[in-house]
């Protein structure tokens, strides 16, 4: 059996998500007991030599801050192809340039045979700033559709992901649009999280504007 293994790379982050763990939802201010660190590249290692089990795919998650924002995210992704042929990265987007998404994908897609090597996974909800920003605070929505657009047009592999809120429901058709005009699949995702949890009436409505722009994604 294959497992998977995330790992947490830094508490640092741009966005300021209120339902997040590292933000106060009242202020949107990082949290009092946040300790804003780093992970060594030593301990990373460490933690897979000493790991047992044959691992599917390595993650580096965003739960605590955007991978994205360690200043040696190159050397784990380049690493981890010591232990795994898949390597996920969540981001919101709004980090780097566009010229370091295009090297990843150029370099890592397809890294060892079909479907392997690195993964992205863009968490962008909205179309625009205004919408985007609603939950993303503190993220550039043109920097994150430029990597974004960016990276799928140099043939990377990932997926657009866009959590559904009650402000964005309406989006859904522009999004869909937006991403098979860069090249990628999109997933939708309700909101699971008391902060801009949708009403039932809008969540009826946005299942049948889903069904109505024939999306045939993943779980909703």
């Amino acid at each position: 059996m294959k497992y998977g293994i995330d790992f947490w790379l830094t508490t640092y982050c741009q966005a300021r998500c209120r339902s997040c763990a590292r933000t106060n939802e009242q202020t949107g201010e990082e949290a009092s007991w946040l300790v804003k660190e780093h992970m060594k590249l030593n301990t990373f290692t460490s933690i897979l030599d000493d790991f047992d089990e044959e691992l599917e795919y390595i993650q580096f998650c965003g739960e605590m801050g955007d991978p994205c924002m360690h200043p040696q995210v190159n050397d784990f992704v380049e690493k981890s192809f010591d232990y795994t042929d898949d390597v996920h990265i969540l981001t919101n987007g709004g980090l780097r340039q566009p010229e370091w998404y295009v090297e990843l994908a150029e370099k890592y897609t397809n890294f060892r045979g079909k479907h392997t090597g690195v993964y992205f996974k863009f968490g962008v909800d909205g179309t625009d700033q205004e919408i985007n920003e609603m939950y993303r605070e503190g993220v550039n929505w043109q920097r994150a559709y430029d990597n974004m657009k960016a990276y799928f047009g140099a043939g990377g592999n990932g997926t657009w992901h866009y959590l559904i809120f009650d402000w964005n429901w309406h989006d859904i058709p522009n999004a869909m649009q937006m991403a098979e005009d860069i090249g990628t699949d999109i997933n939708f995702k309700f909101n699971g999280r008391d902060y801009g949890r949708i009403t039932t009436e809008n969540k009826k409505m946005a299942v049948k504007l889903l069904q109505e722009c024939g999306y045939n994604g993943g779980a909703i």
